[in-house]
């Protein structure tokens, strides 16, 4: 019996695949006959095609084919980002640009920011299911229960860092342990040998790893060199902060021990600049000064310093070619997505005086 049953229901769907809307299907009765079966048997074989919504069956008007019902969107969204509330600049200008792009291309983008995972997680429990997510977490770790309930709702999932990798997700972000070695060598390049780290004592992977190279490099300098580490995340410092952790370097004469500073973390160049007037210090002539960040964001650098990082635009180009490849089914693989290293000199390093 339920083989017959499944019989009828198939030609019943090439009757509806034939019809137009509006055109009716015999009646119960014709169909008993035109099978040779009982009337519960075509009721059974109607039954799917009714709940589909594909036919409807009026008193006095038979059975109807109607328009085929609009295909439900799974996605919330095609895009989702998360980003966890900071006073980045950066991280902002990120967004923003990100956001043009992805709603000119005809994408549907929704962005929300957290302060910290808790609120992460209880954001995700109320929305639905997105076919990419961006998570911006400012160096910050992503826990495993936090990616798992990301996976749960996103088919894709991309990091703005490279503290998560080899997970399969996409991650996007600089090598700074890189960006650390070439601007030690630009500063030796110059002659100096005692250079000293101004960076984040945070435990994130990109952070820690730059801590390493400068101490790895630093072995050959007096005293194995002179790592600057401040109890902050990156873009949190204040010059009041630095002016302090420098001046602790000091002698009694003010009379600095290394000729050269490096530091990371900084995104206001007027910030460096209120910290060497508190020292009354001039870059380059009194200490030559290397910035880690982007060449390309005067904010950082304020056409005065050094940087040795990445390109902002190179940046926003990756983030939004990577996202739009998530949004093609036929993508490529997740992978991890280092940016370009640039150098931008203007006139920061000087000599050291002999």
């Amino acid at each position: 019996m339920t083989g017959r049953r499944e019989d009828i229901s198939s030609w019943i769907a090439g009757e509806i695949d034939r019809l137009s809307p509006g055109d009716r299907l015999p009646t119960v009765r014709e169909m008993m006959r035109r099978f040779g079966t009982a009337q519960r048997v075509i009721e059974a074989a109607l039954a799917p095609h009714l709940q589909a919504g594909r036919l409807v069956s009026r008193r006095g008007l038979g059975i109807v084919v109607t328009e085929p019902p609009e295909p439900v969107d799974p996605w919330e969204a095609d895009v989702l980002v998360l980003y966890r509330l900071s006073a980045s600049r950066l991280a902002r200008n990120l967004l923003m640009e990100l956001e043009h792009r992805i709603k000119a291309r005809g994408h549907r983008i929704l962005i929300l920011g957290f302060s910290d995972e808790d609120q992460a997680l209880s954001i995700l429990s109320r929305l639905g299911r997105f076919r990419v997510c961006l998570v911006q977490v400012h160096f910050e770790l992503i826990t495993l229960p936090f990616l798992a309930e990301l996976s749960e709702h996103a088919a894709q999932v991309v990091v703005d860092g490279i503290s998560t990798t080899g997970v399969g997700v996409d991650a996007i972000g600089t090598n700074w342990r890189e960006a650390l070695a070439v601007a030690m060598r630009h500063l030796r390049e110059a002659g100096h040998e005692r250079i000293a780290f101004l960076t984040s004592g945070h435990a994130a992977r990109p952070i820690a790893m730059a801590r390493q190279e400068y101490l790895r490099q630093a072995e050959r300098m007096e005293g194995g060199g002179w790592l600057i580490a401040l109890d902050a995340l990156p873009g949190d410092y204040t010059a009041r902060d630095m002016t302090a952790a420098i001046a602790a370097h000091q002698d009694t004469r003010g009379t600095l021990p290394f000729t050269a500073l490096i530091t990371w973390g900084v995104v206001d160049g007027h910030l460096v600049g209120r910290a060497f007037d508190a020292l009354r210090l001039v870059p380059g002539p009194d200490l030559s000064l290397v910035i880690l960040g982007s060449v390309d964001f005067r904010s950082e650098h304020l056409d005065r310093f050094d940087v040795v990082g990445n390109s902002n635009a190179e940046k926003i180009d990756t983030f939004e070619r990577v996202v739009l490849s998530r949004l093609d089914p036929d993508g490529p693989a997740p992978a991890t997505h280092y940016l370009p290293i640039r150098h931008l000199e203007q006139g920061s390093v000087t000599a050291p005086d002999t």
